[in-house]
């Protein structure tokens, strides 16, 4: 059963190759596939709102930052002909040397010293906040001045974001500051490599549906909305509750919204799908998944030298940080030694100790808080509940995952546990390793198993077949993949 990496990498070829081509531009990124999210991001792809990363993949788990949000939001916009005021304004220097107090952004003041404003720039500016003053006569469309509510020319509210001069999306995010789109916090800091969370995503959509109505109100409105309790008294209280009674956002499964969470860029593409009005498009295709895969992984231990007797599960996800280029310099030691840990709940972390054995104890940690812990390292995920098809397309794609299986690949067998003063019947005899290869043409998988009990100093990495594999994993479904 065990055979060389060497071995493994001739039977696959160039698989490494192939994985580098250059997709067409119709196909869907292959790690949308079985996504919940797929036909949503598809159509806005195919709209050319979004796009994904240069090795043809989209991500869909992973936080969108503040300028990703800022330039896609930008980009739908843009598409939906939206008339945006745009004035040549300077982003001003060093807010750390200025007193002036700052209101949502925005500077309330000019700028002391020697720096010049051309008048062109105050002039428009100051038309522009006349325009946001001025109400709407509905009847004739006519619109009446305000004097007692219009800034005097001299004092005029200008953007001053000192953190731009490194974002890919300063104009777009200055363009949308300008019009009044984007949430404020009341600094100088755009904050654009920080997450956006779903507060602020809402304030988003909300900012741009009320300052173009005309392009953006299609929708009708659900009857018996309930508010998210969560969200009473917060800033984008009202924002959420305007979306949520649109039926452009949604809560989650404990009745919250969530306004602190970080959206994930699936999540946002959903919003933007929904602000957009565009029909699904569900006829998606992918580029062609590689025949075989097997991911160069360096090998770890469990047995030596760290004696970590049942430390499978943390050992075999830092191989894969490590097949991935996560976590370089981090020994297995250091790795099990800040992992969370618990009395007696694998839910909630490792329970006892990876370097003790214990017949009371259900010595483990769950998917869940283990790929909780990995993502302070890299891109992982919880891949749990996954059938043996996306197990397969997971790993052709490139990138491993742990499973749990059996020691041994032995048939389960159970026994009661108490886990914080309840019984619970668990599986006695398990085991984690890495998937870090397979062969679609003979249906084997490449393993590297870190309890190399019998060749304690030699790698531990072998074929074998779906038949022995898939019925264990199946099991439980519990998995943790690095992308």
């Amino acid at each position: 059963m065990k055979r060389s990496r060497l071995c493994a990498a001739l039977l696959c070829g160039a698989v490494g190759a192939s994985l580098l081509v250059t997709p067409a531009l119709a196909a869907a990124p292959n790690d949308m596939r079985h996504h919940w999210a797929q036909t949503q991001v598809y159509t806005l792809m195919e709209h050319g709102i979004i796009a994904g990363y240069s090795d043809h993949t989209f991500r869909p788990d992973q936080p969108v930052s503040r300028q990703e949000a800022a330039g896609l939001i930008y980009n739908l916009l843009a598409q939906k002909g939206v008339d945006f005021q745009t004035t040549d304004l300077p982003v001003f220097g060093d807010s750390s040397q200025d007193d002036t107090p700052q209101v949502g952004g925005a500077q309330t003041s000019l700028p002391q010293g020697d720096e010049e404003i051309p008048q062109q720039v105050l002039d428009d500016w100051k038309e522009y906040l006349e325009s946001l003053q001025r109400p709407t006569d509905s009847d004739n469309g006519s619109e009446q001045e305000s004097p007692e509510e219009t800034l005097p020319a001299e004092e005029p509210v200008l953007p001053i974001y000192t953190d731009l001069d490194d974002s890919w999306a300063k104009d777009k995010i200055l363009t949308l500051e300008v019009n009044g789109v984007l949430p404020q916090d009341g600094t100088t800091l755009f904050r654009p490599f920080q997450n956006l969370t779903r507060g602020e995503a809402a304030m988003l959509l909300y900012n741009s549906i009320r300052r173009w109505p005309d392009q953006l109100t299609f929708f009708s409105l659900p009857s018996n909305v309930t508010p998210f309790y969560d969200m009473a008294g917060r800033p984008e209280e009202e924002a959420v509750n305007y979306l949520h009674q649109m039926g452009l956002v949604s809560g989650r499964e404990d009745g919250c919204y969530h306004p602190d969470d970080s959206i994930t860029r699936a999540e946002y593409s959903v919003l933007l799908l929904n602000l957009s009005g565009y029909p699904l498009m569900t006829d998606v295709q992918f580029d062609p998944l590689p025949v075989c895969t097997v991911i160069p992984t360096p090998y770890i231990s469990q047995v030596y030298p760290s004696q970590a007797w049942v430390g499978c599960e943390p050992t075999s996800l830092l191989m894969g940080l490590k097949a991935k280029g996560y976590a370089q310099g981090v020994t297995l030691d250091q790795f099990l030694a800040d992992m969370p840990k618990t009395s007696s709940n694998p839910a909630k972390g490792f329970v006892g100790s990876p370097y003790v054995p214990s017949e009371t104890l259900r010595t483990t940690i769950y998917p869940a808080p283990l790929a909780a812990y990995g993502r302070q390292y890299g891109n992982v995920v919880d891949f749990s509940g996954k059938s043996v098809e996306e197990l397969r397309e997971e790993v052709l794609l490139g990138n491993p995952v742990v499973i749990y299986v059996t020691l041994y690949w032995k048939q389960p067998y159970y026994r009661n546990f108490n886990i914080e003063g309840t019984t619970q019947r668990l599986l006695r005899n398990n085991h984690a390793v890495l998937v870090c290869g397979y062969d679609s043409t003979t249906q084997m998988y490449y393993i590297a198993d870190p309890y190399n009990i019998n060749d304690r100093y030699h790698d531990y990495f072998y074929w074998i077949s779906a038949d022995v594999l898939d019925p264990l994993y199946m099991v439980r479904q519990h998995a943790v993949a690095v992308e």
